[in-house]
């Protein structure tokens, strides 16, 4: 089965803080995932 996604050693910082640090996932085709966290934790975060 192939993947829809595939993340390798994602890290986020926002000035000194790092939200984010060395985060892996996969997620499969068919498959339903949900990512949750604390308000500040990085799930919106993106790369410009």
């Amino acid at each position: 089965m192939s993947n829809v996604l595939e993340v390798k050693g994602l890290c986020v910082s926002y000035g000194g803080i790092q939200a984010v640090k060395d985060i892996s996932f996969v997620v499969p085709k068919g498959e339903v995932v949900t990512l949750i966290g604390a308000n500040g934790a990085g799930k919106s975060s993106y790369s410009s």
